[in-house]
């Protein structure tokens, strides 16, 4: 009885004690909790991302073009004495030459060009038959072509369309199409008459002054300009031969000195199964200008083989001098002489050309001159002279 008492007591007073410290543990842990949320550091919520303002486009480089054209007129006179009835005519006024052209420059690296060549048709390489329609051959060769009318009427040829990229490669111009061909370019420019008479090489038919094709032109430094190309060969008035072959040239234009400019050009032509031999041609020009008043140039040219025939050779030279009286006038002399290899070529001639040129502003020009040319000596040939009055207006 007294042992189950004991126990009795000890159970209640254990279960008491247990009573007691859970009280007690129960205000520690929430102490213990607040410090721990106290304690712990507060995390910002990250910041938005900040929106990028949209990237500005490089403003687009609007084309810039320009219309352009020259106007060639003159009036003749022809004093040979004894001429043959079947010369020219003995007086005339003329309009030979018109050009319209509109160049535009789209960017900085890129160039497009196109021009119209407006000129009279070659009455002898083109009549017209009885039937109204044109003959390409200069004799009449049927019945139908006996009744021969002049076709002397304008037509106009492309001359040249073309792209040019500046920069493709530095100091480096791709010029792709159909362009002004660099035959004899140089010395055109150095004549700078060519509203009087052609350049040799443009005179004696050697090579055209605008091809279909493409051209590099380089300038490493500024005295050097390194020019090569590769064309139909035919001109801008032809189209391309059956057999495809083509044109390759290139020159070399050199200025030691400002005032000093030599150039050097060449090229070649395969043969082809209907010719006995290749075409090339050798041009070689040097020019001086002393103080702006006065210049001369002198050029030498060989073509091997013209017209992919053996032992066609042809050869000439030409020189050329101008001096300023005054800043408006001019007074020109110019010489060349035209041979070919066994005196072949029905076009070797000596040619004289003498006269003043007035010039009130720079796109007028005005010139007072005289033309003698001196043919091989053929059967009844005789020397033209000719007195001219030529006007250039550029626009």
């Amino acid at each position: 009885m007294r042992i189950s008492k004991v126990i009795s007591i000890l159970s209640f007073v254990l279960a008491t004690g247990a009573v007691v410290a859970s009280a007690q543990d129960k205000p520690a842990d929430t102490t213990q909790a607040a410090a721990t949320q106290a304690v712990a550091p507060q995390v910002a919520p990250a910041p938005a991302p900040e929106a990028k303002a949209p990237e500005a486009k490089p403003a687009e480089v609007k084309p810039v073009g320009t219309f352009y054209g020259k106007i060639f007129a003159d009036w003749n006179y022809d004093v040979t004495q004894n001429a043959p009835k079947t010369s020219n005519q003995k007086s005339l006024f003329e309009l030979s030459r018109v050009y319209l052209g509109y160049n535009c420059k789209l960017n900085g690296n890129f160039t497009t060009d196109a021009l119209l060549d407006v000129t009279r048709i070659d009455p002898l390489a083109n009549p017209i038959t009885s039937a109204g329609v044109a003959d390409t051959l200069k004799v009449p060769a049927t019945p139908t072509t006996l009744a021969v009318k002049i076709n002397d009427s304008y037509i106009a040829y492309l001359k040249s369309a073309y792209l040019a990229w500046n920069g493709i490669l530095p100091a480096t111009t791709l010029t792709f199409g159909q362009f002004g061909y660099f035959a004899f370019d140089v010395q055109e420019s150095f004549w700078a008459h060519r509203y009087i008479y052609k350049s040799f090489m443009d005179n004696q038919s050697w090579a055209s002054s605008a091809d279909l094709g493409a051209k590099v032109t380089v300038n490493p430094i500024d005295m050097l300009k390194i020019t090569g190309g590769i064309t139909n060969g035919e001109g801008y008035k032809s189209t391309q031969d059956a057999f495809g072959d083509y044109k390759v040239g290139g020159a070399v234009q050199f200025n030691p000195l400002k005032e000093l400019t030599l150039y050097v050009y060449g090229d070649w032509m395969p043969k082809n199964v209907t010719h006995d031999s290749s075409q090339s041609t050798i041009a070689t020009f040097a020019g001086y200008k002393i103080l702006d008043m006065a210049k001369i140039g002198v050029e030498y040219n060989y073509q091997f083989h013209q017209g992919e025939v053996a032992k066609h050779d042809v050869m000439g030279t030409s020189i050329y001098a101008m001096y300023n009286i005054i800043k408006e006038l001019e007074v020109f002399a110019r010489y060349d002489y035209a041979r070919s290899q066994d005196n072949w070529n029905s076009l070797d001639n000596q040619t004289a050309i003498a006269g003043l040129q007035y010039c009130p502003i720079s796109k007028v020009k005005f010139a007072l001159d005289y033309q003698r040319v001196i043919p091989r000596i053929y059967r009844g040939s005789v020397a033209m002279n000719k007195i001219f009055v030529n006007g250039e207006f550029d626009y």
